[in-house]
């Protein structure tokens, strides 16, 4: 790349960073490279495929402008995904994690019917799961403190089965994924294969089909550390579970670790045969509960930091007040907001994260959105003071925003005609039906109104748990 290149490159950048968030500026262009111009096509180098698509479809257009811009001249733009040697995979619930594992797998450990992968194309963990990146609380201070002690000492500890149960999203799969990355960093040497249950019953029938159930049993029963992930799906699959527990008695009974995580206990397992659920329970299982709200909290500030994001704490806390099931619901809100963020180059802000997330969250149909918040909105929106509203002025421009908060509060709050009426200043119920009949019939006439009541629907602030 020469000089040239680079210098249109940078004041490009500098134009893009003006008209950015910086957060979106370091998340998608801090990574890119120019690599070359040539017959006006213009190459940058991306991390990865989705970091191309990303870019193709929300900012394509920005830097070809501010690219022209420099040059003063048509051109063209073309991504150039840089050549990744591992595979890309995903991880058990679909997320993308290129680039972030100790070694690929390929997806088939006998991927052309005559191939023996060795066993260091078993090893297939994230690097971001590691125990300083797992937030601890109440609902999972047992857990990580067994998995750590097990990571430590493979093998070497009473916790041999260690089982994690426990609902979806709470980081059962992080856990697992600690262990080993704990454990390859101590013991380079160590054997380590991490699998989900179904991709165990994936190799298993393949080597089958291939005749290659020698080099499948080197790959399985000569781990130190066996990892397997959501053990339920062994569920009803006979010959899978039969050669599970072969695996499992070669590995225990050579002093080798074995995890696994399952999303209920393995009592409540259906379909699971009694022998596999006895080894189950010969060793420790620990579960994980929901967090609770000041773990949520420091979930969600874990994530902020580790992606280099600035997020106040007041769409902290409206986040952690309603999404409480689990872990990966409240990260996943997170990436919503800032994904919403970048595309339409908006700061991060409380309302901002209300409408992003509102339909997830669906606090309109489920909680309650109270008559004070329709009246402190509608005010604001029309520059009047609640007071106004609420007293016995008959001042026109009044008397509408008046009527809104009665349309409103009947659609949205789920108050009776009688209590609209007394909160708005003791009015009867049939003063309650007209200003909403009024409304109504004005939204169905005028698409700019309809427009104006849905911008104030959008700006009522919701009631928090």
């Amino acid at each position: 790349m020469n000089d040239s290149i680079a210098k249109i490159w940078d004041l490009s950048l500098k134009d893009i960073k003006q008209s950015i968030p910086e957060h979106t500026y370091q998340a998608w262009f801090e990574s890119l490279q120019p690599v070359s111009f040539d017959n006006g096509i213009f190459k940058i180098n991306v991390p990865n495929t989705f970091h191309f698509e990303w870019l193709e479809t929300n900012y394509k257009d920005m830097i070809v402008n501010v690219l022209k811009k420099q040059v003063k001249d048509d051109i063209q733009l073309q991504f150039l995904i840089k050549k990744v040697e591992e595979d890309d995979v995903n991880d058990q619930d679909g997320n993308d994690l290129n680039n972030n594992y100790n070694t690929s797998r390929t997806n088939n450990i006998f991927p052309h019917g005559n191939e023996y992968s060795d066993r260091n194309k078993c090893i297939q963990l994230n690097n971001r799961y590691t125990f300083d990146n797992f937030v601890e609380g109440p609902n999972n201070q047992f857990s990580k403190v067994a998995s750590r002690a097990v990571a430590e000492s493979p093998g070497n500890t009473a916790f041999n089965p260690l089982l994690i149960y426990g609902g979806t999203g709470l980081g059962k799969t992080h856990l697992l994924q600690a262990i080993g990355n704990m454990v390859i960093n101590d013991n380079p040497n160590k054997v380590v294969i991490y699998v989900s249950s179904e991709k165990f019953m994936v190799d298993f029938i393949s080597a089958i089909r291939n005749n290659k159930m020698n080099e499948f049993g080197d790959i399985y029963r000569k781990a130190d550390l066996l990892l397997v992930d959501d053990i339920q799906f062994f569920e009803s699959k006979e010959s899978t579970q039969e050669q599970f527990f072969h695996t499992f008695n070669e590995l225990y009974q050579n002093g080798k670790q074995i995890v696994i995580t399952a999303d209920r206990t393995p009592k409540e397992l259906h379909a699971i045969e009694e022998r596999l659920v006895s080894r189950f329970l010969s060793g420790l299982m620990v579960d994980i509960q929901p967090p609770d709200y000041e773990s949520r909290i420091a979930i969600l500030q874990k994530k902020a930091n580790m992606d280099d994001l600035l997020i106040p704490e007041e769409i902290l806390d409206f986040i952690a007040k309603n999404i409480t099931s689990n872990v990966r619901e409240l990260e996943g809100t997170m990436t919503r907001i800032f994904a919403y963020s970048s595309l339409t180059h908006t700061d991060i802000t409380l309302s901002l994260a209300k409408k992003v997330i509102g339909d997830i969250l669906s606090i309109k149909k489920n909680n309650v959105i109270s008559f004070e918040a329709i009246l402190k909105t509608v005010a604001e929106y029309y520059n009047l003071s609640e007071n106004e509203i609420i007293g016995k002025s008959r001042v026109k421009e009044i008397a509408f925003a008046r009527q809104i908060v009665m349309y409103l509060s009947r659609k949205l709050s789920g108050s009776s005609l009688k209590t609209i009426g007394m909160k708005l200043g003791g009015r009867d119920h049939t003063t309650v039906i007209h200003g909403h009949n009024a409304i109504d019939k004005k939204i169905k006439k005028e698409k700019k109104f309809k427009k104006d009541i849905d911008t104030i629907k959008n700006q009522v602030d919701f009631e928090l748990y």
